[in-house]
């Protein structure tokens, strides 16, 4: 499992990602802000394992690019939020190009191997989800 993972990670980051010509990390950021909304600077850095100073260099460069917009949080002026604006084309380009990669990932493969795939895919989901309290639930398959 751990070597498909990180086989298949490789592959995403190359085939499928490297379509959009952004990087793993300015994409990983977008996506954060396309699937969560606003987010301040502090949750980016978390979520995203960085530091704060790295954060801030990528909004700057992502706001430079017209992909995110900073603006003052409404009730603690403290606290910067950042929000996707033309970054969402970008996410959604690198979507469809993903999802064609892993279609042709399962070109030639039954539908019953697939289907099992599938099946043992929610089941391990599920397990690891009710091993890890606290762990952000995923939507359903």
């Amino acid at each position: 499992m751990m070597a498909f993972g990180k086989v298949f990670e490789a592959w995403v980051r190359r085939a499928a990602l490297a379509q959009s010509g952004e990087s793993t990390p300015r994409l990983q950021l977008l996506n954060e802000l396309h699937c969560r909304g606003p987010l301040k600077m502090a949750d980016l850095a978390d979520t995203l394992g960085v530091t704060a100073r790295a954060v801030t260099a990528l909004v700057d460069a992502l706001e430079a690019d017209d992909l995110v917009k900073r603006s003052a949080h409404p009730t603690d002026r403290r606290v910067t939020m950042v929000e996707i604006t033309g970054g969402a084309a970008v996410i959604e380009q690198g979507f469809a190009a993903f999802e064609s990669a892993v279609g042709h990932l399962f070109d030639g493969i039954d539908d019953a191997d697939a289907d099992a795939l599938r099946r043992a895919l929610v089941v391990l989901r599920a397990r690891i989800e009710d091993a890890s309290p606290g762990l952000e639930r995923s939507t359903p398959a």
